[in-house]
């Protein structure tokens, strides 16, 4: 929106008042007032710096414990479905095998024993010689040992699945956006060990004032530009309002998914978003413009041909941060005094449009 400045040539009657007084006081001087056109879009003229995101990322983890071999990439690499990002200790998983082996012979060992055991006491019973107690402790024994084994052959199954997924591999085409473990850490199933972004889809993501969404409809478009030289702008729609951090927090923070030449947008870049379009026109002004009791606000108009001043009656909406929503009385393209109202009055002529 253009903002411009102008000086107001004519003289203010003298009243009682004390404000009307200092105002007349410094009527023989000219003063400099500031004037504003009226826009039905005034979010066009404001840009929203950010950075390009991946609209799809992950964090990749081992699926078992162990300790951290190797991690084969680096922040900013690019990878194929398939390579592999990083690796645990063989030795010690192959350690783990090992004794999952020797554990699960021992139990079927002591299984064995013991189901021999429960059969000559079985046999016993029935001639006679063994009372019912000793053939119910060799069941119990034997169901344990049984159980036993069964436990040691999962810990067994469990080895050989945590040495096949000693090997973190890429799940798709991507970027590598960071690293949160070092070689050499111990790390639990899950532990984050990297970020994998995905190559498809770029996302604008920018901060602006909360009022800003008062006027932001559901399926907002925006135009996005890199900063650098003869950047050209893409579409993006928006996708997602993040929800408020907390009370203190001024800001909401959007994301944009970009529609077209997402491929031009490198992840960490810094762009600028502009709102493309709103489906109903929206007017505001400064909140320094309105003038008047609260319950009936007016503003300051400059007449176009004669430059003179006229009192209009407006009705106000919104407020967004330090402007104000006009919805009736104004017109587009209408010349408002914003600054210096405070000694005006009908008719007065201001002098011509200066740049400030």
């Amino acid at each position: 929106m253009s903002r411009l400045l102008a000086l107001a040539l004519a003289l203010l009657p003298m009243t009682a008042s004390a404000d009307s007084h200092a105002c007349s006081e410094g009527s023989a001087q000219i003063r400099p007032v500031v004037s504003e056109k009226v826009s039905a879009d005034p979010t066009r003229q404001r840009a929203f710096a950010g950075v390009v995101a991946a609209a799809h990322s992950a964090d990749l983890a081992f699926q078992t414990i162990g300790r951290v071999a190797r991690v084969a990439v680096d922040p900013g690499d690019r990878v194929s479905e398939g390579d592999v990002l990083a690796s645990l200790d063989r030795v010690d998983l192959q350690e783990d095998l090992a004794s999952a082996r020797a554990a699960l012979g021992s139990a079927k060992a002591e299984a064995a024993y013991a189901r021999q055991s429960h059969e000559r006491v079985r046999i016993l019973a029935e001639r006679g010689i063994a009372p019912i107690a000793q053939l119910e402790r060799a069941q119990a024994a034997r169901d344990t040992a049984e159980a036993r084994a069964e436990a040691a052959s999962a810990d067994l199954a469990r080895a050989r699945e945590a040495l096949g997924h000693g090997t973190l591999r890429a799940p798709n085409d991507g970027i590598v956006l960071s690293t949160a473990i070092e070689a050499g850490t111990v790390v639990a199933a899950g532990t984050p060990i990297l970020t994998l972004a995905d190559l498809r889809g770029r996302e604008a993501v920018i901060d602006v004032p909360g009022e800003f969404l008062q006027v932001l409809p559901p399926d907002a478009r925006f135009d996005v530009v890199i900063h650098a030289e003869d950047a050209t702008s893409h579409p993006a729609r928006l996708r997602l309002v993040e929800p408020m951090l907390g009370d203190n927090i001024r800001t909401r923070r959007l994301r944009l998914t970009i529609t077209e030449g997402a491929e031009d947008f490198r992840i960490g870049s810094l762009v600028s978003a502009t709102l493309a379009r709103l489906d109903l026109p929206v007017m505001t002004l400064p909140l320094t413009a309105l003038s008047g009791p609260a319950g009936a606000p007016s503003v300051w108009r400059v007449a176009p041909e004669d430059r003179r001043l006229a009192r209009v009656p407006v009705e106000t909406g919104r407020r967004l941060a330090d402007r104000i929503e006009i919805t009736r009385g104004l017109a587009v393209g209408d010349e408002i005094v914003v600054k210096g109202t405070a000694c005006l009055g009908e008719g007065q002529t201001v002098g011509p449009m200066v740049a400030p």
